[in-house]
């Protein structure tokens, strides 16, 4: 069923419209201004992506305001070297069909036809990068960073904790 939810991911990408400003409002009222700055340079693809996030978690009853910051911008890395919804395409089925070559490429130099694998893999760093600049909170910041890290056991560390949670929720969305 993960191929039905990437097909809907690349139809929203087709079909994406601006925000209502409802949504900016809400947005507003979860991030800094220097962190709306930053919110702002997504594509419109990617503004629905944070938003739907940050619905996901609310809707389960999150409100720890490090962690909706981070579900707004986790994903702020691809703004430094923003990737079509083609080569989007094409890392995902590469990383279905050939995932230890798309792995290895995703560290390469983000340049020539490696540059999508690479903002890929490299998008959490850049984004935590991002944040830190714009005065986002050390746990903001290590939320954007780890975004993509592979589970760990269960723990009570509040980040272990929240990271897991923006983890579920990215996936639905």
């Amino acid at each position: 069923m993960r191929w039905l939810y990437r097909v809907g991911q690349f139809w929203r990408s087709l079909v994406a419209r601006s925000l209502p400003e409802s949504a900016h409002q809400e947005i507003a009222a979860v991030l800094s201004p220097p962190e709306m700055a930053l919110f702002q340079r997504f594509s419109l693809k990617d503004q629905w992506h944070g938003l739907r996030v940050l619905r996901t978690l609310q809707a389960a009853g999150h409100t720890h305001p490090d962690l909706l910051t981070a579900a707004l911008l986790h994903d702020v890395g691809k703004t430094a070297m923003p990737i079509s919804i083609w080569e989007r395409s094409l890392v995902v089925l590469t990383g279905w069909l050939l995932p230890r070559p798309a792995a290895a490429w995703g560290q390469s130099e983000p340049r020539g036809w490696r540059r999508p694998f690479a903002v890929r893999t490299q998008h959490p760093a850049w984004g935590a990068a991002l944040a830190e600049a714009a005065g986002s909170s050390p746990l903001v910041v290590a939320l954007i960073h780890r975004h993509q890290d592979p589970p760990e056991e269960a723990t009570n560390d509040e980040e272990e904790r929240l990271l897991g949670y923006l983890q579920w929720a990215d996936d639905q969305s």
